[in-house]
C-alpha cells in the first residue's frame, strides 16, 4: 500500500472541520502489526480477484470509519480495475452517508477504477447518540427510523 500510514489515521475534528490525527503515533510494534494487517488484507484481495469473488469490508464506529474508508478505497483502487472487487459499506443511519458515498464514487470515477458499495441501515445508534452528547458534538445519526430508509433509498 502506497499510502503513508499515518494519513490513514487523520479525521475531521468534529467542532473545528480540519484533519487531525487520532493518535499521536505508532509504536514500532503497533507500525508492525498495522503492516501485517495490510499484508493479509492484499494477500485476500488477490485471492478475491484471482477466484472472482467479492470481499465486502464492514463498517464500524464513526471513529474508526475514516480509517476504515482510507484503506478499502486504496484496495478499490488497486483491485476493482476491471470490475468491482473491493466493497466498502456505507451506513445510512448516519447523516453524512449520501455525502460520503457520492464523493468515493466520484473519486472512483475520477481515477478510473470500479466502486463497490454495501447499503445497512447502521448498528451503533445508541454508542454513537451517547458519544456524541458526552463529547459535545452534533449527533451524527438520522434523528428517525424513517429518515435513516430515505437515505438508504436515496443512495
Amino acid at each position: 500500500m502506497d499510502t503513508l500510514i499515518n494519513d490513514l489515521f487523520k479525521v475531521p475534528n468534529l467542532r473545528t472541520g480540519r484533519l487531525e490525527m487520532i493518535i499521536n503515533a505508532l509504536n514500532q510494534e503497533e507500525e508492525e502489526m498495522f503492516r501485517n494487517m495490510m499484508r493479509r488484507t492484499h494477500t485476500i484481495a488477490r485471492a478475491a480477484t484471482e477466484n472472482d469473488v467479492r470481499v465486502l469490508i464492514d463498517a464500524e464506529q464513526t471513529y474508526f470509519q475514516p480509517a476504515i474508508n482510507r484503506i478499502s478505497l486504496e484496495l478499490m483502487r488497486k483491485y476493482n480495475k476491471e470490475k468491482p472487487i473491493i466493497f466498502n459499506t456505507y451506513q445510512c443511519y448516519l447523516k453524512n452517508a449520501y455525502e460520503t458515498c457520492e464523493l468515493d464514487a466520484e473519486l472512483s470515477r475520477r481515477q478510473g477504477f470500479y466502486f463497490g458499495a454495501k447499503l445497512v441501515r447502521g448498528a451503533y445508534l445508541e454508542q454513537e447518540r451517547l458519544r456524541a452528547k458526552q463529547l459535545g458534538y452534533d449527533d451524527p445519526i438520522n434523528p428517525t427510523f424513517e429518515a435513516t430508509t430515505a437515505m438508504y433509498e436515496k443512495i
